[in-house]
């Protein structure tokens, strides 16, 4: 759903709409072409194919930075979770 918003409807999203076109590709790419879960990767909860496939398939086309900022994103959402 994030996606289609997103995509369809960016004035939806304030914080999202004001974003150059660089950052929103980053953002697209972390909340909707990844498809990748790296906390369940980390925590063993799915099968390394089903994780890996999908990863490797979108990484062909990811630019350095967007990886990056996935990962930072991963680090803030890892930062907010409670033990």
């Amino acid at each position: 759903a994030l996606s289609y918003v997103m995509e369809h409807y960016p004035t939806a999203l304030p914080s999202f709409r004001d974003l150059d076109e660089v950052e929103k590709r980053s953002v697209q790419f972390t909340q909707c072409n990844l498809c990748f879960n790296h906390g369940w990767f980390v925590q063993a909860e799915a099968t390394p194919g089903a994780m890996l496939s999908s990863l490797k398939r979108v990484l062909k086309g990811a630019s350095g930075a967007n990886l990056a900022f996935y990962f930072v994103h991963w680090l803030t959402d890892l930062a907010g979770a409670e033990a």
